[in-house]
């Protein structure tokens, strides 16, 4: 679901970095500083199994492409700020030496895919997770993808309208190519791998 650049206009591009940019600074400072050493080895564990998740691309008509995140585990196990500031990063490395995504589309991507997924997935599960926490877990993830994926639909959308030169496919038609796949298919499996994935850290824990 990446956004490549030259797919939106700086009137969209620089607006997303200035709201990125000063949580990007929040996010670094309250969960990354000294007083959080002991936490960065999960973090990097984690944002790495990210990184590697979303290396897998499928490719969707309109130029984009869905995959899955990993950044809701990060929300629900650390909170949606340092899953913003991780997959932030992850963003950054893979326009860097993937190609994927891009610079200028940086502060899109991260906010779609890396702060509104993962916040609305860390809710979902915070409101379910004493009476069915592995129900809030998959509802979380599968709702958090969902959003992801909706917010860049959404913002092809309104480049779209602003200027259909800039990117040409109507609004109905990406938002079809982006939501069926993600709605039937990566949102269950994304959803699926996060309760999974919360099972494994439980046990480990308890074994520990």
């Amino acid at each position: 679901m990446h956004i490549p650049d030259g797919f939106l206009a700086p009137t969209l591009t620089i607006p997303a970095y200035a709201v990125a940019a000063p949580l990007w600074v929040w996010g670094t400072r309250k969960h990354f500083g000294p007083s959080q050493m002991d936490a960065l080895p999960a973090v990097g564990a984690l944002t790495a199994v990210a990184f590697v998740l979303q290396t897998i691309m499928i490719p969707l008509p309109g130029g984009t492409s869905t995959h899955l995140v990993g950044a809701c585990l990060l929300a629900l196990l650390r909170g949606p700020l340092v899953a913003f500031v991780a997959e932030s990063l992850v963003l950054l490395l893979q326009a860097l030496f993937f190609g994927a995504g891009g610079i200028t589309v940086l502060g899109v991507n991260a906010l779609a895919m890396g702060l509104i997924g993962p916040l609305a997935a860390w809710l979902a599960f915070q409101a379910l997770r004493r009476r069915a926490p592995a129900i809030g877990a998959f509802f979380g993830a599968y709702l958090g993808l969902q959003l992801s994926t909706l917010s860049v639909a959404l913002i092809l959308g309104l480049q779209h309208h602003l200027d259909a030169a800039q990117f040409p496919t109507p609004f109905p038609v990406a938002l079809a190519a982006m939501m069926l796949p993600s709605l039937a298919i990566t949102g269950v499996i994304e959803a699926l791998y996060t309760v999974f994935a919360l099972r494994v850290l439980a046990r480990g824990r308890n074994t520990g």
